[in-house]
């Protein structure tokens, strides 16, 4: 189910915060690490192409 609201992008020292991009298929499959803001925008056009990737602090421990 697609959520009507929508969170704005983050501002300010949050927009610039590493992070790391996921998706999960069997396993969890790290992506890339980059900015949290293009990470958000990356995030909503995986969701329109009927994808899901998932966004995590760069510290993060996938098992």
């Amino acid at each position: 189910m697609v959520s009507p609201l929508k969170n704005p992008l983050p501002s300010g020292e949050y927009a610039a915060s590493k992070v790391l991009i996921s998706f999960y298929k069997d396993r969890w499959i790290p992506i890339t690490f980059c900015r949290f803001v293009d990470a958000i925008a990356l995030h909503r056009k995986a969701v329109q192409s009927g994808s899901e990737i998932f966004i995590f602090p760069p510290d993060c421990k996938l098992t």
